[in-house]
């Protein structure tokens, strides 16, 4: 059950980002590279558009960003209950879809009018939020600034939709897998939401990168004083330790044992310069769970440069 806190135009940052991904440790998964959605069995390209790990099934990723300065995250969701993973081809068209086709394609186009072309009007999905940014026209200073749009189904089956971020979105913005709208933030939204904003409060002139790097990252790892032993109690936690959770019609990939495997955090400065971290958090190890070498992340710095 995935979480997202962003900030927009934020002091010296056209954008701050940082989310964890949870998901069955043996899923097979490839780290951050650049590429262009080539076939999985293929290697990336250092000189591939788009940022991104990915999922090796699906050939999809969750979360993504490309040198032109468009973001895609998407998060799944559903209504009656935690959708952690949609069911084998329970619905033709995947979720992943949605993000690789956004982050490759290179229109000029609204993203209202991308999402509008891009996903038929009888498309029908696994549940999904899916956060979407592009870079604005250029203001005259030459800053770089995001235009942001939030879309979703609202569960399973549902129609897609979409809609601007509010004021408060934009400045301390939370999404994990809960139905938009519903008005019942999770205890994981808000003890995020809370911890995030803190961190807002604190950034200075005088805040290092690394400094700010890490504060974000506890965030992320923040956990229930609880232990979560049950599906149910994965909304109560910001950082998942593993559990095991069997869900019917999901390949058996070796485990069952689910929890926050990454978390990464993207800043894109008004300048253009670009910092992606991603860190490994929980993985199998012979087939039992452990927690990930600190050390054990990939860092790339680029440059935006915006269509």
């Amino acid at each position: 059950m995935c979480i997202a806190l962003w900030a927009l135009d934020y002091q010296d940052y056209a954008l701050i980002l940082c989310s964890n991904r949870d998901e069955f440790l043996s899923r097979p998964t490839q780290d951050a590279h650049f590429h262009n959605f080539e076939d999985v069995n293929e290697a990336g390209s250092a000189e591939g558009n788009v940022l991104s790990g990915r999922d090796v099934i699906a050939g999809g990723t969750w979360f993504g960003v490309t040198r032109t300065g468009k973001v895609a995250l998407l998060h799944v969701s559903d209504y009656v209950r935690t959708n952690i993973t949609e069911p084998v081809k329970a619905y033709e068209m995947s979720r992943g879809y949605l993000t690789s086709s956004i982050l490759l394609s290179d229109s000029s186009e609204s993203l209202e009018d991308q999402v509008g072309r891009i996903v038929p009007q009888d498309a029908r999905f696994a549940g999904f939020n899916l956060l979407l940014l592009a870079p604005s026209a250029p203001r005259p200073d030459g800053s770089l600034h995001f235009d942001p749009l939030f879309v979703t189904n609202h569960g399973s089956g549902g129609i897609v939709t979409s809609r601007p971020l509010s004021t408060r979105e934009r400045f301390c913005g939370c999404v994990s897998n809960a139905i938009d709208g519903l008005k019942d933030d999770w205890p994981k939204v808000q003890q995020a939401t809370e911890k995030f904003n803190d961190v807002l409060q604190t950034l200075s002139t005088g805040t290092t990168e690394a400094e700010f790097t890490d504060r974000l990252f506890d965030v992320l790892a923040w956990r229930s004083p609880e232990p979560v032993t049950q599906r149910s109690q994965l909304r109560n936690t910001v950082q998942v330790a593993p559990v095991p959770i069997t869900l019917e019609g999901v390949p058996n990939v070796g485990s069952n044992s689910y929890g926050t495997r990454l978390s990464t955090i993207l800043f894109i400065k008004k300048s253009g310069h670009a910092v992606f971290i991603e860190r490994d958090i929980w993985k199998l190890v012979d087939g039992q769970a452990v927690r990930a070498d600190p050390g054990s992340q990939r860092i790339f710095h680029f440059q935006v440069k915006p269509q």
